[in-house]
């Protein structure tokens, strides 16, 4: 279960990411820069606004938290720290647009908290607002009961995201998932391929060959399937291992496969992973894609160019999420 509500967490912070709030839609939504905003108002996405309460404390928590890499601080004099804000501030956006976006969904389908996780994202709100300093609370100007509202956001936007998560299937077959390793020769013209098939068969090695016809950067690859065409996918996917495949017309030119090990254990279950987490991100995309056409989304840009992450040392708060997980998983 804790694995699982790991890969959960990760699958939402990846999600989240993909929403880039600089385009002109996001799946069918439109989003644009407008003045429909209210005045205090970062974004709204239909009737759902966004304060800068709200936005202060991501930023808080988005500077402490990804500031620092590898003990490295990207707030030092070595780094153009104008250019890590913006880049901490977009993040920060991204993610809120997305917690917003999945409230919206929420509203649609009447999906709501109950009194558990409400009474959970409370203790949370205390907890969260205790730790914060005077000097935290000045800059974000958010009251506990602020802080009570950004969690209930939160936990039902996880909430959410859950619910569509368990819908995806799961299981991926070993045939669906297989990565196996090759080398390959790609040609372009019909006279070498021609040549090439002429040599194989007269009994030359396949590494000699390549390295005197291959047009491709490499020769040794490990590929699973969709990365080819449907026609070498076929043939490569049939080889037995140190099996050679005839000469395979696809991508205005031919290729020959050599297969080394049909079955590369390791990088298959990645790939099944991957391919999960692809089905995960699907679900997300079609759900935003799915928003009523009039779910616009509004940025107050002038309010927002004007927030901006403290680089100072009063400001060190980087448990939000944290205690929301904590409290919200039942594990406090």
């Amino acid at each position: 279960m804790r694995e699982r509500r790991a890969r959960i967490a990760a699958g939402l912070i990846l999600c989240m990411a993909l929403l880039i709030f600089g385009g002109c839609s996001v799946g069918g939504t439109k989003v644009f820069f407008a003045s429909g905003c209210g005045w205090n108002d970062v974004f709204k996405i239909g009737g759902m606004a966004c304060g800068q309460k709200e936005a202060k404390v991501y930023l808080m928590n988005y500077k402490n938290l990804y500031g620092v890499v590898y003990d490295t601080d990207l707030w030092s004099g070595d780094f153009d720290t104008a250019t890590v804000e913006e880049a901490l501030k977009g993040e920060a956006l991204q993610y809120l647009t997305r917690i917003y976006m999945l409230n919206a969904y929420a509203e649609e389908q009447d999906i709501v908290l109950d009194a558990g996780e409400q009474s959970a994202m409370e203790q949370a709100a205390a907890e969260y607002y205790e730790s914060l300093t005077q000097a935290e609370r000045s800059y974000c100007g958010a009251s506990q009961a602020d802080i009570e509202r950004m969690y209930q956001r939160y936990a039902l936007a996880v909430k959410v995201y859950e619910q569509l998560i368990e819908s995806v299937d799961e299981e991926v077959s070993e045939d669906e998932a297989r990565v196996m390793d090759a080398n390959l020769i790609y040609v372009t013209d019909e006279a070498s391929a021609n040549e090439v098939e002429q040599n194989l068969a007269a009994g030359t090695s396949f590494s000699t060959l390549a390295q005197t016809y291959n047009e491709l950067e490499q020769t040794s690859v490990s590929f699973g399937r969709g990365q080819y065409p449907e026609a070498v996918e076929q043939a490569a996917f049939s080889l037995e291992n140190e099996q050679i495949s005839g000469k395979i017309a696809a991508d205005g030119g031919f290729y020959f496969i050599q297969c080394v090990n049909k079955y590369n254990q390791e990088l298959s279950e990645a790939n099944k992973e991957q391919i999960i987490t692809t089905r995960q991100q699907q679900v997300l995309e079609d759900i935003t894609a799915s928003l009523e056409e009039n779910r616009y989304c509004e940025l107050n840009e002038d309010l927002w160019n004007r927030l901006h992450v403290e680089n100072g040392t009063e400001l060190t708060t980087d448990s939000f999420f944290r205690v929301a997980e904590s409290h919200l998983h039942g594990e406090v």
